[in-house]
């Protein structure tokens, strides 16, 4: 009995090392196929990078802004209306978005303003349903609306920490969910993002804000895969934009007293955006090289990382009060 035990366990030994051997094999097999897949497009990125590939037509689509009465949103609506495309400005100061509308009108373009509540799940879902029925679809889906507020965590009230995350969070959430079954159904779509450099770059002044961002971030990468999974990658486009700072606001201009980049114009940011948008590009950093920085310096250690934030990025020369 104890020689056949032995056996035994020699050859589940043998089974097991055959197995892992296997394993491995056919793990390095894979790599290599990853690696024959990935030269090309890698080579095809590259080449892009210096020729940029030819913006594609949009005029006659519809496109939706969530937050478009006033700064970046209005500045895309005019950007989008001059291209041809009938616009939906959408935001919670109804007067904003009139008044954005009268002025997408001038470009002989069909506007339409709704007063929403973004972070309502009910207000969203009437608005898909209006649009539907005297609209029609919406081709690109802009999410833009936001609650930028800049503070350290201790000094966040509750409500501001619910209210920031209601809107930056779970706006992009409901749009996507309820405009994204028309798109699939007509296997055509553009959803955007306009998310901020603090979802790839955490801002300690700015806990619950960068953390909304980071939110939308790995949303929108989520989404990317699932549409790709289900076959409609190639009709249903996806872009996240992460700008630097935009002087749209006045507190925002003065809390920054001493950014270590100069801050962006809304103009030039929206005209970067549409550009990305219209090259379907799934992830747009502005300025670009922020992203490639951000991504090589989260290579090394926290220490070093730090050391980056001390004397290159300078956040101790921010108005942090």
């Amino acid at each position: 009995m104890l020689q056949v035990k032995v056996h035994t366990e020699e050859g589940s030994t043998k089974n097991f090392s055959r197995s892992v051997f296997l394993e491995v094999l056919f793990v390095i097999v894979d790599f290599v196929k990853v690696l024959c897949y990935a030269v090309p497009i890698l080579a095809m990125h590259i080449f892009r990078t210096f020729i940029p590939p030819k913006l594609k037509d949009v005029s006659g689509q519809t496109v939706l802004i969530t937050g478009g009465g006033n700064g970046l949103g209005r500045a895309l609506a005019l950007n989008f209306a001059s291209r041809g495309c009938n616009v939906v400005v959408v935001d919670i100061d109804l007067a904003a978005a009139e008044q954005t509308c009268a002025e997408l009108r001038r470009n002989r373009v069909d506007a339409y303003a709704y007063r929403v509540d973004v972070s309502s799940y009910e207000q969203v879902e009437a608005l898909a349903i209006d649009l539907h029925k005297n609209v029609g679809p919406v081709d690109i889906l802009v999410n833009n609306a936001a609650l930028v507020y800049f503070d350290f965590l201790h000094n966040t009230s509750v409500e501001m920490a619910n209210r920031t995350i209601d809107i930056n969070i779970k706006s992009h959430v409901w749009t996507t969910k309820v405009f994204l079954e028309k798109m699939m159904e007509r296997k055509r779509g553009h959803i955007v993002a306009i998310s901020s450099m603090s979802g790839m770059y955490a801002f300690p002044w700015a806990v619950v804000y960068s953390t909304s961002k980071y939110a939308v971030n790995g949303f929108m990468a989520a989404v990317t895969e699932q549409l790709r999974l289900q076959g409609y990658g190639d009709h249903i486009q996806t872009t996240c934009v992460c700008p630097y700072y935009i002087a749209t606001r006045k507190d925002i201009v003065e809390f920054l007293k001493k950014p270590r980049f100069k801050l962006l114009t809304t103009e030039h940011t929206a005209r970067v955006i549409i550009e990305g948008i219209l090259r379907n590009e799934v992830i747009l950093a502005i300025p670009p090289f922020f992203d490639l920085g951000v991504r090589f310096m989260q290579l090394f250690p926290v220490k070093i990382q730090q050391l980056v934030r001390d004397y290159i990025i300078r956040e101790y020369e921010l108005n942090s009060s």
